[in-house]
């Protein structure tokens, strides 16, 4: 019986031996990728603008769609201002062309219609400074709780300030370079708390233009964001 028992218990120890040999070995073969961790919602206006620069430097079309205002059925409908009306008189884009635009920008490979190899982006720079603190703007505000297509005070509120824009687009052909200012309005959802997602979100990008200056390796075809991202349309 004792004999018995000791050729189980080696027989056990040996296959136990074989599992850690061939988890050891799997480990070895198959490294544990890392990812990165997803960027936290921004817990106010300012790091917000913070957030959205984040999305350029990363080349992240969702996290960049994840910071647009996209709820129609509040009122809060994202929207472009172009510094200068397109050919086709186009003054403005909503949350639907812009996140086409970013897709095109920040994923090439996924472009449809394909995008000219020219225009694959290498890296990006973005620098936002504030010209001024965010301030409260009634203005977005309704009178009638909605009804006519403003925020309604007691979901929102909405803030705006003034930033000056330096970005550097290192494209596989021409490079392009910005420094201007744009005017950002921030809604806060305030039936969410803070850090939750879509608690800040950007209601309107306004392009105030280009203020720059041109070098030999610059292109000088565009000088200001509405241009740039119309490269990507």
């Amino acid at each position: 019986m004792n004999e018995r028992c000791n050729n189980d218990f080696r027989a056990v120890c040996a296959t136990a031996a074989l599992l850690a040999l061939a988890l050891l070995a799997s480990s070895c073969e198959d490294p544990i990728t890392l990812t990165a961790a997803p960027e936290p919602p921004p817990a106010s206006a300012e790091a917000f603008v913070t957030t959205l620069a984040k999305a350029y430097q990363q080349a992240d079309p969702e996290l960049f769609r994840s910071l647009l205002a996209n709820e129609h059925g509040a009122n809060a409908d994202y929207h472009f201002l172009l510094s200068e009306p397109t050919d086709l008189g186009e003054t403005q884009w909503d949350y639907s062309e812009e996140a086409r635009i970013h897709l095109r920008m920040f994923r090439p490979d996924q472009a449809d219609p394909p995008l000219l190899s020219d225009l694959w982006l290498q890296s990006l720079q973005i620098t936002l400074t504030p010209l001024e603190q965010f301030q409260e703007r009634p203005e977005f505000y309704s009178a009638d709780s909605g009804a006519d297509g403003k925020l309604d005070a007691k979901r929102w509120r909405a803030v705006r300030a003034r930033y000056f824009t330096y970005v550097l687009w290192d494209l596989a052909g021409t490079d392009y370079k910005v420094e201007g200012e744009a005017s950002f309005v921030v809604i806060e959802d305030l039936t969410k708390t803070t850090g939750e997602a879509g608690k800040f979100l950007l209601l309107l990008w306004e392009d105030l233009g280009r203020r720059f200056a041109l070098d030999s390796q610059i292109s000088s075809e565009s000088s200001s964001w509405s241009q740039i991202k119309a490269l990507y349309r």
